[in-house]
């Protein structure tokens, strides 16, 4: 049986004080790959649900920068987060109109890289009405000892979330508590006959609650690197202005192409294109009459449509332009602001390089030019 989307309201916990990070700043503004921990949860998460479903609880101090950014994940207001964590669940719950929704799924913001199998199984076990709630849990592995006395391991287990619950009865059970619990598993753990479903939790799910764990993380995520490039020539005629990057450069000669000539886009879809294994340009935009002078960047945002793009992380774009006579010494920042903007990640991420061709060949003849980009994703 296949989850409803929209039957699932998620709350993500994203308010704590982050006081065993080291930091000042909150944890999950912690920068990994050039993006936000916390974003790198948001993107992981947006692949099974709705923003239309996500209710997201935040600190007392956020800036509007780091506001504006977690926003772009949800339709819904951030909440304000609570002196603890129980409390901070039950502000983002009283948000949540419980008549839309049959599943509540809660989630640590500091737990940026669920595995896909973890999701998919309690998503599954939660949509098949056997169980009241489906969590990740584990027997203790290490050896464990109070007071100098070992105990057995075996009788103890740890948890992790997401942690799914069924709404009503989860709701139910939390009018009548009188402790606050340190996860959401802890509002039922009194009642009795509850259905529970344990599925198997990962190491791959980390916790960021250390500086240390950030080390760890990274590891996780060189897993998940691609690597791969793009290249596109296009033929010069003098006059006009030449689409670069999406803008309008100012020179003696323009692009000709079947689309708007932008060399430094193209090159990026092939790139993006390559990182998904899934063809070149000329696949998805073949010279039709529909795709005549069309923009490059209506092109790009397509594209990234069908490679699921939100789902990524760009680490780096390197861009190699090549042409003769325009000199573009003064525009590369604002190409690598642009790129940045359209890759939507960090400008300290994208590198331009411009170069001549010494006038050999057809490009050293002003006659064409081209673009290599090399292309550092990470596909969550």
């Amino acid at each position: 049986m296949p989850y409803k989307k929209n039957k699932i309201a998620c709350v993500i916990l994203a308010s704590g004080n982050s006081c065993r990070f080291g930091s000042k700043k909150s944890k999950l503004f912690y920068k990994v790959h050039g993006t936000p921990i916390i974003e790198i949860t948001l993107k992981n998460l947006t692949k099974y649900l709705n923003k239309e479903s996500i209710y997201i609880t935040i600190p007392k101090k956020i800036t509007k920068n780091e506001s504006n950014l977690i926003s772009k994940y949800t339709r819904n207001d951030l909440v304000s987060g609570g002196k603890t964590r129980f409390e901070s669940l039950k502000n983002a719950l009283n948000e949540i109109d419980f008549k839309k929704f049959e599943i509540l799924m809660v989630h640590d913001a500091a737990r940026p890289v669920v595995p896909k199998n973890i999701m998919m199984k309690l998503l599954m076990a939660i949509s098949k009405n056997k169980y009241n709630c489906a969590v990740p849990a584990s027997v203790v592995e290490d050896t464990l000892r109070k007071k100098n006395i070992t105990l057995n391991r075996n009788e103890y287990m740890t948890y992790q979330t997401p942690q799914l619950f069924d709404l009503n009865y989860f709701i139910k059970n939390l009018k009548q508590i009188k402790f606050f619990p340190t996860d959401d598993l802890g509002v039922l753990e009194k009642s009795k006959n509850c259905k529970i479903k344990y599925i198997e939790s990962s190491k791959e799910n980390i916790k960021i609650t250390k500086k240390d764990d950030i080390r760890i993380l990274k590891n996780i995520l060189n897993y998940k690197i691609k690597f791969s490039n793009g290249f596109d020539i296009h033929k010069l005629m003098k006059g006009g202005n030449l689409s670069l990057a999406g803008l309008k450069i100012k020179c003696d000669y323009h692009a000709i192409g079947h689309s708007d000539g932008d060399v430094v886009i193209h090159s990026v879809i092939d790139a993006l294109l390559g990182a998904y294994s899934k063809g070149d340009i000329g696949k998805y935009f073949p010279a039709l009459q529909k795709y005549k002078n069309i923009s490059s960047m209506i092109l790009l945002d397509e594209i990234k449509k069908k490679i699921n793009f939100e789902n990524s992380i760009v680490s780096n774009v390197d861009c190699t332009i090549i042409c003769q006579k325009i000199r573009l010494e003064k525009y590369k920042k604002e190409i690598e602001k642009n790129i940045s903007k359209l890759l939507k990640c960090n400008q300290s991420n994208v590198n331009i390089k411009a170069k001549t061709a010494d006038n050999v060949g057809t490009i050293g003849k002003s006659k064409a030019i081209a673009c290599w980009t090399t292309l550092k994703l990470i596909s969550l």
